[in-house]
């Protein structure tokens, strides 16, 4: 049977994850004597944090291996790169220390990268392809991209029929309740819901929905408050007169 050309670890935290991809790593780098192996292999991590500790546990990891067979205590890694290549101490030791010797030459071309610097390399590769300009910056600041959003919404009020009368009873709202009818304070504290992890479940479920299903549900919930109101009135005057009846 073909062995899959994907692996999966699952493991917890403080299992031994990095020590197992550094280890896949440098199986993949020293499975061969091809001086420039580090040049075809991408390691993609999340932040720049973990990034910079695969660096250092390839370089160390290497640094070790390049004195295997020297040092009176050995790791691990190197009876299992050992086994798993089935190679000899010395072939082993020659391949870290070559390899070692042609990342610190060319480090640049030591790839390890975080998913969204490997996604922007992608995409400015293939900037004209994408009709996108190959001078694009990406911006990490939310608030210009939610308050363009917002200006972008507000000039279609007049333009768009249903969108401006929600507008409009918007503001109406807000001024009888004494508040300024300036809507874009309000737009801009919901809008910053879409970034925020925790309301992502609720947001996907409101998605599909239009204004026609959004001024029913506030109907709705007028009609629920008035119902409350009137339920809570009835009840606060049946108490009073309790309390009077009984002195």
């Amino acid at each position: 049977m073909r062995e899959s050309a994907f692996k999966i670890y699952n493991a917890s935290a403080g299992s031994g994850k990095t020590f197992t991809l550094v280890k896949e790593y440098l199986k993949i780098l020293l499975s061969s004597d091809h001086t420039q192996k580090f040049h075809q292999i991408l390691a993609v991590t999340f932040t720049n944090k973990a990034v910079n500790e695969m660096k250092q546990r390839i370089l160390d990891g290497l640094a070790e291996l390049s004195q295997c067979g020297e040092a009176e205590i050995e790791s691990d890694l190197v009876q299992i790169l050992l086994d798993e290549l089935n190679i000899d101490r010395n072939t082993l030791k020659n391949r870290a220390g070559l390899q070692l010797k042609r990342i610190l030459h060319n480090y640049a071309l030591f790839d390890v990268s975080t998913i969204d610097k490997f996604t922007h390399r992608v995409i400015r590769t293939f900037a004209r392809d994408l009709s996108i300009s190959q001078n694009f910056e990406v911006v990490l600041d939310t608030d210009i991209l939610l308050d363009e959003a917002v200006n972008n919404l507000l000039a279609k009020a007049g333009e768009d029929k249903d969108l401006t009368k929600t507008l409009i009873e918007f503001a109406l709202e807000k001024t009888d309740e004494d508040k300024s009818w300036d809507l874009k304070y309000d737009l801009l504290k919901v809008g910053k819901m879409l970034f925020q992890e925790n309301e992502i479940k609720h947001i996907n479920a409101l998605k599909d929905l239009g204004l026609d299903n959004f001024r029913a549900l506030q109907e709705q919930l007028i009609r629920e408050i008035i119902a409350i109101e009137k339920e809570s009135s009835s009840k606060a005057s049946a108490i009073l007169e309790l309390i009077q009846d009984t002195g």
